[in-house]
């Protein structure tokens, strides 16, 4: 479905959305609202998250093809997550990681437009901390920034380098029954016909002090 034409790209429209399940299993269905973000805007990987302030909310990307500097946004969702309530609010854009990289029309580097995959999660000192994607060039590459309200609100800072070795990200974290956190990501590569190829990876995570550590040995 054609959304909107930005310089000369047809921009289709993509939606992030709550459905239901009885079980883990599904199936799963739409319930609620016929759509939670505005349906003029292209919106990609949604994650759940409840505030400081007991709401919960959906943190999501806006595509980067529309507005050209992809953001990381947030919307309030109704108590049973059957909707949103009010309007989107940015948290940041892509412009302002220090570590994202490609080149401009002219040829300069400049920061990467690509926000992809948030992940919100609290270390165990309480830091609210947020995993997100985008590239370096060709290779895709997963930061992290820290809120310093310790809410969605921000303001968020960016650590100055990646978090994950080059070629991973769009991350969720989960807790293994042992007790130990993992992070679960996609690896980009291509294979013998030029298509990429995600193969999934998990890495062990330290959460026990200040900042999310990645266990890469």
């Amino acid at each position: 479905m054609k959304i909107d034409t930005v310089r000369g790209n047809v921009i289709e429209r993509r939606a992030s959305q709550v459905l239901r399940s009885d079980n883990p299993m599904g199936p799963y269905c739409a319930f609620g609202d016929a759509a939670y973000l505005p349906a003029d805007r292209p919106t990609l990987d949604g994650t759940y998250w409840k505030d400081s302030d007991g709401k919960p909310y959906m943190v999501f990307c806006g595509e980067w093809l529309q507005n050209w500097n992809g953001t990381i946004e947030k919307i309030e969702l109704k108590p049973d997550l059957s909707g949103t309530v009010g309007e989107p609010r940015v948290l940041f854009r892509a412009s302002d990681s220090p570590w994202s990289q490609e080149r401009d029309e002219q040829g300069k580097v400049t920061w990467n437009k690509v926000t992809d995959g948030p992940w919100l999660f609290r270390t165990e000192t309480g830091r609210l901390g947020m995993l997100w994607t985008s590239w370096v060039f060709n290779v895709y590459t997963q930061g992290v920034a820290y809120s310093e309200s310790g809410t969605l609100d921000g303001p968020w800072i960016q650590e100055p380098e990646p978090i994950t070795p080059p070629g991973y990200g769009h991350s969720m974290l989960f807790q293994r029954f042992d007790g130990q956190w993992m992070m679960s990501v996609h690896h980009h590569s291509t294979d013998a016909r030029g298509r990429t190829v995600r193969i999934p990876h998990l890495f062990e995570v330290d959460l026990s002090g200040d900042k999310l550590i990645v266990k890469t040995r």
